[in-house]
């Protein structure tokens, strides 16, 4: 059934059933006509248009169905979305938590890694440790098996007795058997306790404060002595092991007792005592106080030859007053022919230093007018100064001479003037000062030579003679080296006057230099 209405109508898609509103129904009577007409169309579309509206049915159930499907798809997906999201938020959980255990795992980690290390660390410084202190074992141990060596080393040997043994053969041969047995003892210790050398160095430490006690020991008594042919009575004195002397109680035919001295004479093979009786008058007087404040007073002084040496000896014998001119002629004498050069070149060096000193002196004496001229071209005065140049003297007063007394163009002109006074004056000053130098330099050099020339001749004795008496030896070092003492001697006073000479010369120098400086300051700058 199909209802019209002229203004609104709605067609039902399911049943086609339109609802009319009741105050037009009016309106369906008069369109009633035009519905009977459209019907049969409308009837005949329809029947046209069932098929497609039930295909467009089962469609739209194919749709809902889908629809439901798409909703219950969609619930599953929402269903899998929340179980994935809860899935997602346990994995994150699980991954925070896996995190934290991670963390909490490395700082574990951290810490014992850093324990390790600290750990690795002590125990490399203890490998260190332990191998500084074997090293320092091993040190130690090379330095005591050193010390021992050295301490065993300690242990003297008979050599060292042979400074006591020497003492003993050229001293005073006094208590000999006595001293070469203690030394014998000495001896026998030192092979026996070798592995002490404590006990060795205490024995030979007593036999040393033996001979030194010995040296120091005095004896004093009254013996018959023996005096040429002829014995008398009187006393004997004995100091140490290096001095002895005797007197006769009785006196000769000049009022002196006679004495006689210990003393040591060279010998073939090595130095010899005897007792001298050829004595000067003065050492027999000395003797004589010796014995008498010996026996009267605490202290008394003794004529002793403490050196032992048979030069000595022999002037203590036969003893002579020596002036300065004997030591003079004496040490001219020892010193050789080279004596003579050396002699010239000291005699030449003071004539030539004399020379030059009086001729300084005169050359840089001026004078006061030479004064007052500089003073007077200071001030400005040219006139006075010219004036003043013609009294002055030396070569200050040359100078000022040359500049003021010509009337020079320019300054130029009197530069050049003073630079051929200077060249041919400045030399003058400085000559024969080189030859007392050249004198200073020669002198050593003639007593190096002269020393040279001692020596061969010492060497060539020794090839002959041998070296038994080391006195003898020194005896012609010190006379080799005499013409090197004549030598310095020379040079040093000669040094020293080259030196002062050469410094009073750059000093005159100097002056002339300014003088000139001033005369052409005071000329030309008072024109400009």
């Amino acid at each position: 059934m199909k209802i019209q209405n002229s203004e609104f109508g709605m067609r039902n898609a399911k049943g086609g059933m339109v609802l009319c509103h009741p105050e037009r129904s009016a309106k369906r009577e008069v369109e009633g006509s035009r519905t009977r007409i459209l019907l049969p169309l409308l009837v005949a579309a329809f029947a046209m248009l069932a098929p497609l509206s039930f295909a467009q049915q089962n469609s739209d159930i194919d749709a809902v169905k889908k629809r439901a499907a798409l909703n219950s798809a969609k619930a599953d997906l929402e269903e899998a979305r929340k179980k994935r999201d809860m899935a997602v938020a346990a994995r994150w959980k699980d991954r925070e938590t896996a995190n934290q255990e991670r963390e909490l795992f490395n700082e574990k980690y951290n810490e014992s890694k850093e324990k390790v290390d600290a750990l690795m660390s002590e125990r490399a410084r203890l490998f260190e440790d332990v191998r500084v202190a074997r090293e320092d074992l091993a040190q130690v141990k090379l330095q005591a098996e050193k010390a021992r060596a050295e301490y065993l080393s300690l242990a003297a040997g008979p050599e060292r007795l042979e400074t006591l043994a020497k003492f003993a053969e050229q001293g005073i041969p006094f208590k000999i058997a006595d001293r070469v047995e203690a030394q014998n003892k000495v001896k026998k210790e030192m092979g026996l306790y070798r592995d002490d050398p404590v006990r060795i160095a205490t024995a030979l430490l007593n036999v040393a404060k033996g001979e030194l006690a010995f040296t120091r020991e005095i004896q004093l008594e009254n013996a018959e002595l023996v005096f040429g042919s002829s014995v008398a009575q009187g006393n004997r004195l004995r100091l140490g092991g290096l001095y002895a002397m005797q007197m006769a109680n009785a006196v000769d035919i000049n009022g002196l007792h006679p004495a006689a001295l210990m003393l040591p004479v060279a010998g073939e093979k090595k130095r010899a005592f005897s007792w001298q009786e050829n004595l000067t008058p003065d050492t027999k007087s000395e003797i004589s106080k010796a014995f008498t404040s010996s026996k009267d007073s605490a202290y008394s002084m003794v004529p002793v030859d403490v050196l032992l040496s048979t030069e000595l000896s022999s002037e203590m014998a036969n003893h002579q007053e020596k002036t300065w001119k004997d030591e003079l002629r004496e040490f001219f004498k020892n010193g050789g022919i080279l004596m003579y050069p050396i002699v010239t070149l000291f005699a030449l060096g003071l004539l030539v230093a004399l020379w030059r000193f009086v001729w300084l002196m005169v050359v840089g004496f001026g004078g006061l007018s030479t004064r007052r001229c500089i003073k007077a071209l200071k001030k400005g005065d040219i006139d006075t100064a010219r004036q003043l140049s013609a009294k002055a003297h030396g070569k200050v007063g040359k100078v000022l001479r040359t500049v003021l007394a010509k009337n020079y163009a320019g300054r130029e002109g009197a530069e050049k003037a003073l630079e051929e006074l200077f060249s041919a004056d400045v030399p003058k000053l400085e000559s024969g000062l080189t030859w007392i130098s050249v004198f200073a330099a020669t002198a050593p050099l003639l007593g190096l030579l002269g020393t040279v020339m001692g020596m061969i001749e010492l060497f060539d004795v020794i090839t002959m003679h041998g070296t038994s008496d080391p006195k003898l030896l020194a005896g012609g070092i010190s006379i080799a080296l005499v013409t090197t003492e004549a030598g310095l001697i020379v040079a040093i006073p000669l040094q020293l006057i080259h030196t002062f000479l050469m410094n009073r010369a750059d000093a005159l120098r100097t002056r002339m230099e300014s003088a000139g400086l001033t005369v052409l300051n005071a000329l030309w700058i008072k024109e400009k």
